[in-house]
């Protein structure tokens, strides 16, 4: 709700892209962690970073998607987020046999911030941040619908 409540900041997809990917560095620990305290607040700051990033998304998808292609968008968003989390979890019991839980933990710690700067740089979101801007007066779906190049 905070973030919600908050304006967004004006690298909204380098804020979001960091805050999820630097947000996974506690999951590098908890392999490590023999304390109840220590992980739920690991948890927390996952948590929270993960919603900051998701407000932002969800923002960006009203105010950068033309509204004929919302709701695609959209559904091919909520697909891709989903589409490999059945695997990941029916690899998850037979490689924790094999290879011990912290590295496990660890690589899932690690990974999502390096490809979160690999993201911001391989896809030059920094230059489409600046080229786009999100102001007050940046118009909406209705208006990117007659601007085929909005987005």
């Amino acid at each position: 709700m905070a973030t919600a409540s908050l304006r967004l900041p004006r690298r909204y997809l380098t804020v979001m892209v960091l805050t999820w990917g630097l947000g996974s560095l506690p999951v590098a620990a908890i392999g490590f962690m023999d304390s109840f305290w220590m992980l739920a607040a690991a948890m927390l700051i996952f948590g929270v970073t993960e919603g900051i990033g998701t407000v932002i998304w969800g923002t960006l998808l009203q105010r950068r998607v033309p509204r004929h292609l919302l709701g695609r968008i959209s559904s091919l968003d909520f697909f891709v987020s989903l589409a490999l989390m059945p695997v990941s979890m029916a690899l998850a019991g037979p490689l924790a046999e094999v290879v011990p839980l912290w590295l496990i933990f660890f690589v899932g710690g690690v990974v999502c911030p390096a490809m979160a700067f690999v993201a911001l740089f391989a896809a030059r979101m920094a230059t489409d941040e600046i080229n786009n801007p999100l102001t007050s007066d940046t118009p909406g779906p209705e208006a990117a619908d007659s601007q085929p190049d909005a987005v």
